[in-house]
C-alpha cells in the first residue's frame, strides 16, 4: 500500500468513527438529536464551514469509489499449481526458493545463494543472486547453476515449465 494511500485510509477511519460515535451517542441517548440538528444548522451559516464540510464529504464519497478498485488486481500468486491427476496440488514459492537454495548450494563455486519466484501462466521464472567462488570459470558456474536448478524443479517437483532462471553474481570472492 503506498504512503497517500495509507494517509488516505487512516483520516477516512477516523471521520468514519467519528460519525459513528456521534450517531452511537445520539442512540442511547447522551446526545439529544436537536442537539447535534442544531449544531449542524449552527455550522451550516458559515460560508467556510460550509466548504469545509462539502470538502469532507466529497473526500469520503471519493474514498468510498477509489479503494474497491485499487486493490484489484494486486494479489500475487503464492503458490505455484501442479498438474496432477488425483486433484488440484499447490506448492509454496517460499517452499520453491528453500529448495532452490538448498540444492544450488550445492553446486561447486556458489555461496550465499538467495532466490526468488516469479509464477504465471507462461510458466515459473528463478531469479537467483549469489556469491561466486573464482577457483572455475564464472559462465561455467553460472551454466551448471542455472540446468542443475531446472533439473531438480522439473523432475524432484514436477514443475515443466521453468521459463527462466536469471542469475545475478552480487560478489566475486
Amino acid at each position: 500500500m503506498r504512503f497517500y494511500q495509507k494517509i488516505m485510509l487512516g483520516v477516512g477511519f477516523v471521520v468514519l468513527a467519528a460519525l459513528c460515535l456521534g450517531g452511537a451517542l445520539v442512540a442511547v441517548g447522551v446526545f439529544s438529536r436537536f442537539v447535534v440538528v442544531g449544531a449542524l444548522s449552527a455550522l451550516e451559516q458559515s460560508p467556510l464551514t460550509r466548504l469545509i464540510l462539502l470538502v469532507v464529504f466529497l473526500f469520503l464519497l471519493g474514498m468510498s469509489i477509489y479503494f474497491p478498485f485499487s486493490f484489484r488486481g494486486r494479489a500475487k500468486k503464492t503458490a505455484v499449481p501442479l498438474k496432477n491427476p488425483l486433484g488440484e496440488v499447490e506448492i509454496s514459492q517460499k517452499a520453491i526458493s528453500e529448495f532452490v537454495q538448498r540444492i544450488g548450494k550445492e553446486v561447486e563455486g556458489v555461496e550465499d545463494l538467495e532466490a526468488s519466484i516469479e509464477s504465471s501462466d507462461e510458466g515459473l521464472d528463478v531469479h537467483l543472486t549469489l556469491s561466486a567462488d573464482p577457483k572455475g570459470e564464472i559462465p561455467r558456474l553460472i551454466d551448471e547453476l542455472q540446468t542443475v536448478v531446472r533439473n531438480y524443479l522439473t523432475s524432484t517437483i514436477g514443475i515443466e515449465n521453468v521459463r527462466e532462471i536469471k542469475v545475478k553474481v552480487a560478489k566475486i570472492l
